[in-house]
């Protein structure tokens, strides 16, 4: 016969981590900081460096000695002096009209075409793959497309223009002509982004509550502006701050299509930025308009966060 360990010492053992776990526990501890470190290496030199760089510039007056770099304190004199410049008005009224616009006709149009596309099964594939295209071609081509389009003398867009009767443009000549040119040089190129996100929120609707919806009598517009839209909302609120974070970065079409000309007309802050810093080697002054972008970014999204939380907080009241 075999002796049976008591009560007490099969609990006690049974209690007891093994031997063995402890040292496997600490190996996998060991492992996952060797796999966090190099991202944590790529955080700080690409991004914790460049920040702290830039703060640094922003509050001095750098100038380039010897193929370096001079910092002389200013303290608060360049950001004192974003007040003061007499372009800062016209860069950021041109940038607000910019962003406003692209934001709010890329995400109409993008939810748009999305809604109609679900309720057209047998046009799915073909949009889809058309509308996805613009999207994967880098900027410099696209701003080659529409330099060739807009062209005065050979561009489809004032061929159309003749042939329709209407007076033809100098698109990217003339202030007006230029700002809307690159909107739409914008949304053409990111509403299919936004088509996208919403139709991927669409797919994952319940099709009983949209079915719900009809059974009771509601017709199809009102079963958009009623069911789907509510639902669908989160992914159009991601893609419009998405949107946003895009318009207020945007570059590459700008430069390569206007230069910010003609004038100011399409001088947005990332172009001008551009200026001061490699034109005009004003690296301080440069940095604390960077500076500043990020302080209103930050402000906005904790005002957006707080929104949000609030709309939170009151429609699980009334549920």
């Amino acid at each position: 016969m075999t002796a049976v360990a008591p009560m007490g010492d099969r609990v006690r053992a049974a209690m007891s981590p093994p031997a063995a776990g402890r040292p496997r526990k600490r190996r996998w501890s060991r492992f996952g900081l060797v796999a966090v470190a190099p991202f944590a290496l790529f955080l700080v030199v690409f991004g914790i460096y460049p920040m702290v760089q830039l703060v640094t510039m922003s509050i001095s007056n750098v100038t380039i000695l010897h193929g370096g770099f001079r910092y002389q304190p200013a303290g608060l004199g360049n950001f004192a002096r974003i007040f003061t410049d007499p372009d800062t008005a016209p860069v950021v009224g041109v940038t607000i009209v910019f962003i406003a616009c692209a934001v709010v006709l890329t995400v109409v149009l993008g939810t748009f075409l999305a809604v109609m596309l679900d309720r057209a099964p047998f046009m799915r594939r073909v949009a889809r793959r058309m509308l996805i295209w613009p999207t994967v071609i880098a900027p410099v081509v696209v701003s080659v497309i529409w330099m060739l389009l807009l062209s005065p003398a050979i561009g489809l867009v004032n061929k159309v223009l003749a042939a329709l009767g209407l007076p033809q443009q100098g698109w990217l000549g003339e202030p007006a002509g230029a700002l809307i040119a690159i909107i739409v040089v914008d949304v053409w190129h990111w509403a299919p982004l936004v088509f996208l996100l919403v139709y991927t929120a669409l797919q994952s609707l319940d099709p009983e509550v949209l079915e719900a919806a009809r059974v009771d009598g509601a017709g199809e517009g009102r079963v958009i502006r009623q069911v789907v839209l509510p639902m669908i909302r989160p992914a159009i609120v991601t893609a419009a701050v998405i949107r946003l974070v895009m318009c207020v970065k945007a570059f590459d079409e700008m430069y390569l299509l206007t230069h910010g000309g003609p004038g100011n007309a399409t001088n947005l802050i990332s172009l001008d930025i551009r200026t001061i810093f490699f034109d005009r080697l004003e690296f301080g002054y440069g940095a604390a308009i960077g500076v500043a972008i990020i302080i209103v970014f930050v402000l906005l999204g904790g005002i957006f966060a707080a929104v949000r939380r609030f709309a939170t907080g009151r429609e699980a009241a009334h549920a």
